[in-house]
């Protein structure tokens, strides 16, 4: 069986990969499985010449979870991207709880252009689509990860390469 997960990374160049987390952990829902952090990173360290690995996350005060597994994460190495939710009351009494960390992942993407030759963008966010043509106007490759009903056709169309998240579960699910 083909396995496109086992594409070589290394004539990629230098690889930093960006999570956004909110689009990772809701379409893998979908799927049944969570991404294994450390698995991932792994991968990418085998197989590729990693340059970093950005997590943007949205986390709230009081969630000890949350704070564990950051703490985790910056231990082994990833780059944190963390904001606290917004909590945002209507007058109609609803209350809205926001945390998108969007403009954080473009900032970086941007200015941290000169550390990688591709960009591995988990998310299937269509508002990324002029972020990626952008990096690919610098020179730059772009390889998005999502999975089936989380992914804009403007991911698919603008990026070098599409890559589903099933094709990895074998690599990188949380065991």
């Amino acid at each position: 069986m083909f396995d496109e997960a086992k594409i070589n990374w290394k004539q990629c160049g230098r690889i930093a990969v960006f999570i956004d987390v909110a689009n990772v952990v809701y379409s893998l829902k979908k799927l049944g499985w969570r991404i294994d952090y450390k698995k991932m990173q792994e991968y990418f360290r085998e197989n590729s010449k990693l340059a970093d690995i950005y997590f943007y996350y949205s986390t709230k005060k009081e969630n000890s979870g949350q704070a564990n597994l950051l703490e985790m994460l910056a231990r082994k190495g990833f780059q944190l991207r963390v904001k606290e939710v917004k909590i945002i009351k209507l007058k109609n009494g609803e209350v809205i709880f926001k945390g998108n960390c969007d403009v954080e992942l473009a900032i970086d993407m941007i200015d941290l252009m000169p550390a990688y030759d591709t960009a591995v963008l988990l998310s299937g966010d269509s508002d990324f689509a002029p972020l990626i043509k952008y990096v690919q106007k610098h020179g730059k490759k772009v390889i998005a990860i999502s999975t089936r009903g989380h992914i804009s056709k403007e991911i698919i169309q603008s990026s070098d390469k599409f890559m589903w998240f099933n094709w990895f579960k074998d690599y990188w699910n949380l065991s």
